[in-house]
């Protein structure tokens, strides 16, 4: 028998262990887009890459700085397991770059028409072009449809529902059959969103037929494949927007507010009409045939429940897909780790503490109101529904004592003048902090804020009383009386 000597041995093992660190080390190259380019003018301007996180409003943003030389030229590796787009973001504006495994694509932007004016070279067809395109005729329709808004909401007669059909005509004559589709599948969801809308608006008049009227849209979304997964992950917020139209199409809003005597904002209305209008959500869930579009759908749902409702409320549901969707750990993962963040926030645990400056400069912290309760009101300039509340707050603050009951605005509004110019405008007597950055700033993050106006109320322990529950145009003034009568 012919034996290896071990000297053989050993060099074939080097041999073999070289091939393997070199076969991973491909491998691990092969998971990463080359992204590089220039641009022309930088400015002050943000730059970066974002993928599109599991959910739009709960979940980590997924970013990777960009940061041209002083000639605007850049370069970034991406990690990417497949094809998939990314989007070049310069402030507001974002333009989308399909990138894959090993892949090398080069960008050129000019600024002053972004994102209109961009060149993409490594594609393999010239999508780029498609999607310029695209983008030139969409932006004309998007004006008509803004334009047109108003009238559609008032039940005025209006060409909203076309502009929207042959916006996703557009983009299926330019972007169908390549990566780009995206825009395709989004916009087409984006239409039958409006029609569950154009439904709400008109469910009062005379002759028109809610029921049948809601059953065409369900088969016009099966009929352009809105519930699959491609379909799905498109758009903005998943599955939530559709389901939220479809809920609202039944007219529960009308009858809380003939039940209350007044408007209630969409946040009152979700948790007053919480049963009727989730089980109409959850039956959207039954046109939904592939197990990967369920998944996704139901875990857009789970973390609404989680972020709008009690921890009680939202607890079964979620443990009921932690067990039954086990094998797509990406979901539950996100799910598990989002519901122990909003426990953390939830009444009963220490207020987050913060230190933000006020108009004058001075800086103002939690602690500093130890011993009453407190209102923090999570605000910005542009929204209508915040401002449409300070008439309460001010009714509310001139009936309680200092020593007893303060609000704390804190304004995450991303310009710091037009906040200037709104508190100089009303006037509220209340503290004013200016926190900027947005939905990203740093204590509304803390608190798993999705939107606004939200309102936190803290106990004179400094400790959560209410999570987001509480109006001062509805439940706040009953609640305050009873806290500090008590």
């Amino acid at each position: 028998m012919y034996r290896l000597e071990p000297k053989m041995i050993m060099h074939r093992y080097s041999i073999a262990l070289v091939l393997l660190i070199l076969l991973l080390s491909g491998c691990s190259m092969e998971k990463n887009a080359e992204i590089s380019g220039t641009i022309d003018y930088i400015g002050s301007s943000e730059i970066y890459l974002e993928e599109k996180p599991i959910h739009y409003k709960y979940a980590d943003k997924i970013r990777y700085e960009v940061d041209p030389d002083n000639r605007g030229r850049f370069s970034k590796s991406v990690p990417v397991d497949s094809q998939k787009v990314v989007f070049f973001v310069i402030d507001d504006s974002e333009y989308p770059v399909v990138a894959g495994p090993g892949q090398d694509v080069s960008v050129t932007v000019y600024r002053a028409n972004f994102p209109d004016s961009v060149e993409v070279e490594g594609y393999p067809e010239p999508w780029d072009n498609y999607y310029t395109n695209y983008y030139r005729e969409e932006q004309q329709i998007q004006q008509r449809i803004d334009g047109q808004m108003e009238g559609f909401r008032n039940g005025e007669s209006n060409e909203v529902l076309d502009l929207y059909k042959h916006r996703y005509k557009l983009a299926k004559r330019h972007l169908a059959d390549t990566p780009l589709d995206i825009y395709y599948y989004k916009n087409a969801g984006e239409y039958l969103v409006k029609l569950l809308e154009n439904i709400k608006y008109r469910r009062g008049q005379n002759g028109f037929d809610a029921d049948s009227a809601r059953d065409q849209v369900i088969d016009k979304a099966k009929e352009l494949n809105f519930f699959t997964i491609r379909s799905l992950k498109a758009q903005r917020a998943g599955i939530r927007d559709f389901t939220n139209a479809y809920a609202n199409t039944f007219g529960v809003e009308d009858s809380l507010e003939n039940e209350f005597g007044q408007e209630l904002t969409q946040y009152d209305v979700k948790r007053l009409g919480y049963e009727t209008m989730n089980a109409a959500r959850i039956s959207v869930l039954e046109h939904i045939d592939q197990r990967d579009a369920l998944a996704h759908a139901k875990m857009h749902l789970i973390a609404e429940r989680i972020g709008e409702m009690s921890p009680e409320t939202a607890e079964p549901s979620y443990k009921a897909y932690l067990q039954n969707f086990s094998d797509y750990p990406r979901y539950t993962n996100f799910l598990e780790e989002f519901y122990s963040e909003v426990e953390s926030v939830s009444p009963g645990n220490p207020a987050i503490p913060f230190t933000i400056t006020n108009q004058y400069g001075q800086p103002v912290s939690m602690e500093d109101f130890r011993g009453k309760y407190v209102l923090l009101d999570f605000w910005a300039s542009w929204c209508i529904p915040c401002l449409d509340e300070f008439p309460h707050m001010r009714e509310l603050y001139s009936e309680y004592d200092r020593e007893d009951f303060e609000i704390v605005a804190i304004s995450i509004g991303e310009d710091s003048l037009r906040w200037r110019q709104t508190i100089d405008r009303f006037k509220n007597p209340w503290p004013q902090l200016y926190a900027g950055e947005g939905f990203e700033q740093e204590t509304f993050e803390a608190y798993q804020g999705g939107g606004i106006p939200f309102y936190i109320l803290v106990d004179r322990s400094g400790n959560i009383e209410r999570y987001n529950d509480v109006r001062p145009s509805f439940n706040l003034p009953e609640l305050l009386d009873s806290l500090i009568t008590e």
